[in-house]
């Protein structure tokens, strides 16, 4: 833990002390487990150039990446409070950080602190009494474009109302907005507050807000963070049972039913604790602290048990394959399970970079669909089934239209285990492929399945070995005895004729042959020897051609033209890793022409 010490008192020094002295007890096991859980955790300073001594820093926002972040503080010039924007320029350094003007020059008549950044940390909302509003305190936004700052814009009816809304805080998919609605507002503060949550209906417009249940509002409750999961919330509240001033509380939703709230009582104090952050790692928090006398950025490691549910960041772009350029698309991700919708995205057209958070526990279909029906679509599916610890991924998606003899992998095609039957997994990619041919209905294709590694026995020593060989081997075997007459010295009579015609034997002595002449036929001996098969039986793994035509057949259903397609398994003919056959398993779409 790296705290700078000359800018510390003796006060915030024994803290620090107090708590590795309660790590290192809990550790050793003097404490019961009951009071080891006790919300003591390690907390670190920001640097001195963000941390600026003798003034104060608080109510921090910071993006989901935890490399952007706003914040207030008194600049000596002004005496006043003044909002700050910053960014990281390293894995410890911040850069200095500048004014807010876009939202500074309304000082007066902000309500100070109740604003937020959004995840991916190009939108800012706040809280203001400025011109043009719906009636009291107004929610409010403005868009960053690189370090420009678009103008503010509001939020517009029925999120905002004759009442006062503020202290917004906006869902990572973006799709829903928790804010406060209050009786009273001011610049510092706000009393007689409820929590409501908005849905988004289209680019424009907001959805009737709903005022969330009980237990989370009970009295006066205020400034929500949804937390990164999309899940769990944060929030301010002055219930009974605090430890003074408004406490920050914790509860999860399940099934649309929200948990009862939970103190976070590593961070609450006797003061107004209520402007948290939380960036998507989940783990910590971000949030002011009273460090001799003066609020200071501070940020502590959230404890185990009341951290958010673990996510995967992603954050990429989306381009043309040949231009490099950014196009217009949607980004669609479903739960692979349910095909439940949880994210719809659209690229920033200035540059195709996108953002997204995604939790843990599930299978999601990820797929980007231009909105120029030639180009193909992209596809990816994140199996976040069992993640224990957060990840960040960066995606380049190269988008293409198809040109003659160009092949394409269906990423989320999926079949059912140890089997040729396509898993409802699949679904979606082959709607989004059936589409594609719909809309460019004079392209052909064919439909190219390539094993993974091949697996065979002898025996069905494996699961996966479905497919069976059946090789037929004629085992030849001797009669016990021959149907012709051997002399006592077992030689063959001279005059004796032996006659085959396939496995038949026919004895003929001189007397049933003669001149050329079959005689007596009557007296004919006929023995038929029945062959002897041995079968030889190869298990294998190798499903391939079923598995293409399972997609054939799909296609054909949905009224595709079979004049369009066409099947083929290359086994392993055609491996993408050679030393890894097991990943080239795939699925791949061969364009013919038209």
């Amino acid at each position: 833990m790296k705290i700078n010490k000359s800018n510390m008192s003796a006060q915030p020094q024994k803290l620090v002390e107090t708590i590795k002295f309660s790590i290192l007890i809990c550790f050793l096991g003097i404490i019961v487990p009951k009071n080891c859980f006790s919300q003591e955790t390690a907390k670190k300073l920001f640097p001195r150039n963000i941390n600026t001594p003798y003034l104060n820093q608080l109510a921090p926002s910071i993006s989901g990446d935890g490399n952007t972040m706003v914040f207030l503080s008194d600049e000596v010039s002004s005496k006043r409070l003044n909002m700050q924007f910053t960014y990281k320029t390293g894995p410890e350094r911040w850069a200095d950080a500048e004014r807010l003007t876009i939202i500074d020059n309304s000082f007066e008549l902000n309500h100070l602190r109740g604003y937020s950044l959004s995840y991916d940390g190009k939108t800012l909302f706040y809280t203001t009494l400025k011109a043009g509003g719906i009636g009291g305190y107004d929610i409010w936004y403005v868009t960053r474009s690189g370090n420009t700052w678009g103008h503010p814009q509001n939020l517009g009816k029925p999120l905002n109302s004759p009442a006062h809304e503020g202290d917004p805080s906006i869902s990572p998919d973006g799709r829903f907005l928790y804010f406060m609605r209050c009786d009273q507002m001011d610049m510092n503060g706000a009393s007689g507050c409820k929590i409501y949550v908005s849905e988004k209906k289209n680019n424009v417009f907001w959805g009737e807000p709903v005022e969330l249940p009980a237990p989370i509002n009970t009295g006066n409750d205020m400034t929500p963070r949804i937390m990164p999961d999309n899940n769990t919330l944060l929030f301010g509240s002055t219930r009974p049972g605090g430890k003074g001033g408004v406490d920050v509380y914790m509860s999860r939703k399940s099934y649309g039913i929200w948990s009862e709230p939970v103190p976070y009582d590593f961070v609450n104090s006797e003061a107004d604790d209520q402007y948290v952050s939380v960036p998507a790692r989940s783990d910590l928090l971000v949030y002011s602290m009273k460090l001799k006398d003066k609020d200071k950025l501070v940020m502590a490691k959230i404890p185990g048990g009341l951290q958010p549910a673990k996510v995967l960041q992603v954050r990429g772009k989306i381009l043309d394959s040949d231009s490099g350029g950014p196009i217009k698309a949607t980004i669609q991700v479903f739960d692979a399970k349910n095909h439940e919708l949880v994210h719809l995205i659209k690229p920033d057209l200035r540059d195709g970079s996108f953002y997204m958070l995604l939790k843990e526990g599930a299978k999601y279909d990820f797929s980007v669909t231009p909105a120029d029906k030639k180009y193909f679509f992209s596809s990816k599916m994140f199996d976040l089934v069992g993640l224990e610890h957060f990840k960040a991924e960066k995606e380049e998606i190269l988008m293409e239209i198809p040109q003659s003899g160009s092949s394409i992998v269906l990423n989320n095609i999926v079949f059912e285990p140890n089997s040729a039957q396509l898993s409802d997994e699949s679904t979606l990619e082959l709607k989004r492929l059936f589409l594609f041919l719909k809309h460019n209905p004079q392209t052909k294709i064919e439909i190219g399945a390539h094993l993974g590694e091949y697996l065979e026995d002898s025996i069905q020593s494996n699961p996966d070995l479905t497919e069976v060989i059946i090789d037929t081997i004629e085992n030849v075997v001797q009669p016990d005895s021959m149907a012709y007459p051997i002399s006592d010295e077992g030689l063959i009579k001279e005059d004796t004729t032996l006659l085959a015609a396939t496995d038949t034997v026919i004895e003929m002595n001189e007397e049933t042959f003669e001149d050329g002449n079959l005689n007596n036929a009557d007296s004919l001996i006929e023995e038929v020897i029945e062959p002897e098969f041995i079968y030889k039986y190869t298990y294998h793994n190798d499903r391939s051609e079923k598995e293409a035509k399972a997609i054939y057949d799909f296609l054909i259903e949905k009224g595709v033209p079979e004049s369009n397609l066409s099947y083929k398994t290359y086994s392993s003919e055609k491996p993408i890793f050679p030393d890894e056959p097991s990943k080239n398993k795939r699925i791949e779409i061969t364009f013919l022409g038209n």
